[in-house]
């Protein structure tokens, strides 16, 4: 028997106007970047990393109708400082807000302006304006010298799963020589956390891949049964030819368990230089942040660019075979779990195919054939 578990989400339209917010140029918004969005009775809440002209890192936040047009609170003032007698007293960075019936910020924090050591810390607030540290320690720290997080972590990304009743992070982890990789760790609180056993979840591609030289920034949701992370990647071509990282890709995997992970066969998505491209777009996208939307069946992705935000959107189109004894009408392609292509399904485990939907665009199911 087949069972149909999901319909892949992968094609992604960017704003033709963005950027949708850029700097103000003023003693606390010298540069912002990493932007992270809930949606809360109509509400947009975006909260974003400032970093100011005496080079401070803090977490302001701003409010939109439409996730397009942005209102900075109080003037672009931050909500959130770092705090001069503790781990975090310099800088701040990656935001990543939750609400769980009360607000908690995740992020990165540092006593300067090396990333090294860099740790992920925790603030609650009830009305997302003011804001508690959680401790006086990190709530999550790299690991040890020579691991693959052992140099810093940062670009948290949590989840509560109803399910399970845990809370998942995922995140960015830099080893000694500068790799990035992405890891995982649960928690029964959002505030004790115990990393994967089996990290690093998702690594970087082969030499010749779109993502072979870094991994990093992810972004998760659960929708139904499925976790989906979206994520950033770079090749080492793109590294070696000039020393900088010029295309930024965006890439997505799956799971069903929130621990062991498969990239789509076919990423990368869309990257810096996807139409429409403007130099707005330069550096960019970087730490993606998704919300759905199911009453709308759409996806908003905003994301960092050199300039500002920009926003990208997706809406699902659904294929369904509910007769599971029968194989997929129209039926393009079969592809491993690793992201091989098959001559033909195998008997059991997971794997892909690719089918054509209502508009004859291809879309990828994940299916499970079961011993």
């Amino acid at each position: 028997m087949v069972i149909h578990i999901l319909i892949f989400q992968t094609s992604w339209t960017k704003y033709p106007s963005n950027p949708i917010m850029v700097r103000e140029g003023s003693f606390y918004e010298n540069a912002i970047g990493s932007p992270s969005v809930i949606f809360i009775n109509d509400t947009f809440k975006m909260y974003y990393a400032a970093g100011g002209q005496d080079t401070k890192g803090r977490i302001s936040y701003a409010y939109s109708l439409d996730g397009i047009n942005w209102t900075k609170f109080n003037s672009a003032i931050p909500v959130f400082e770092p705090d001069s007698s503790s781990w975090d007293s310099h800088f701040l960075d990656t935001p990543e807000i939750i609400f769980d019936g009360q607000y908690k910020l995740y992020y990165f924090g540092d006593s300067d302006n090396d990333p090294v050591g860099g740790a992920i810390g925790l603030a609650i607030s009830t009305d997302g304006i003011n804001w508690n540290r959680v401790g006086t320690s990190p709530i999550l720290s790299p690991g040890a010298p020579g691991e693959w997080d052992g140099l810093f972590i940062e670009s948290p990304t949590v989840v509560y799963d109803s399910v399970s009743g845990m809370y998942f992070m995922y995140f960015s982890g830099v080893d000694t020589t500068w790799r990035v990789r992405i890891g995982g760790a649960m928690s029964p609180d959002g505030i004790t956390w115990t990393k994967f056993s089996g990290n690093p979840i998702i690594v970087p591609g082969g030499f010749s891949d779109w993502d072979g030289f870094a991994v990093a920034t992810p972004t998760v949701i659960k929708r139904d049964t499925l976790f989906e992370m979206w994520y950033c990647g770079a090749s080492i071509g793109d590294m070696l030819a000039d020393g900088d990282i010029d295309t930024i890709w965006i890439g997505y995997a799956t799971s069903l368990d929130g621990i062991t992970w498969y990239k789509y066969p076919l990423n990368p998505l869309f990257g810096t230089y996807t139409p429409p491209f403007s130099p707005s777009e330069i550096r960019g996208p970087w730490a993606p942040d998704v919300v759905f939307l199911p009453t709308l069946n759409k996806f908003m992705m905003w994301y960092e660019t050199a300039f500002g935000f920009g926003l990208a959107t997706s809406t699902l189109s659904y294929i369904k075979d509910e007769n599971t004894s029968s194989s997929i009408s129209d039926t393009l392609a079969y592809y491993s779990a690793a992201g091989r292509r098959l001559t033909k399904p195998p008997k059991f485990g997971l794997y892909f195919v690719a089918v054509r939907d209502e508009h004859g665009n291809t879309k990828y199911l994940r299916i499970i054939n079961p011993k």
